[in-house]
């Protein structure tokens, strides 16, 4: 990791952590941005979405705002975890 954040820095661009669909795909990951791409401005725990669409498909259209926070997260993700485990078989 420490490897891919040098060379991000390396040429301008930074590392996020996101969420991706495109049709009936969807994935999760690291991935690099350059500076001037709306996802790179977030900061700390804001939320963004970038809809790339055929409208939008030079410059995404995009929402951001401030996120829950770090405490109101985990108990989220803590309460997703929990109900994931009924549909364990017991």
């Amino acid at each position: 990791m420490a490897e891919r954040l040098k060379h991000a820095q390396s040429h301008g661009a930074v590392l996020r952590y996101v969420g991706t669909l495109e049709g009936s795909r969807v994935s999760a990951g690291i991935r690099e941005f350059p500076h001037d791409h709306p996802i790179a401005a977030t900061k700390g725990s804001d939320n963004i979405i970038a809809f790339t669409t055929k409208r939008h498909s030079r410059t995404p259209l995009v929402v951001q705002g401030p996120g829950a926070g770090a405490d109101v997260t985990a108990m989220g993700v803590f309460s997703d975890i929990l109900k994931l485990l009924n549909y364990l078989p017991h």
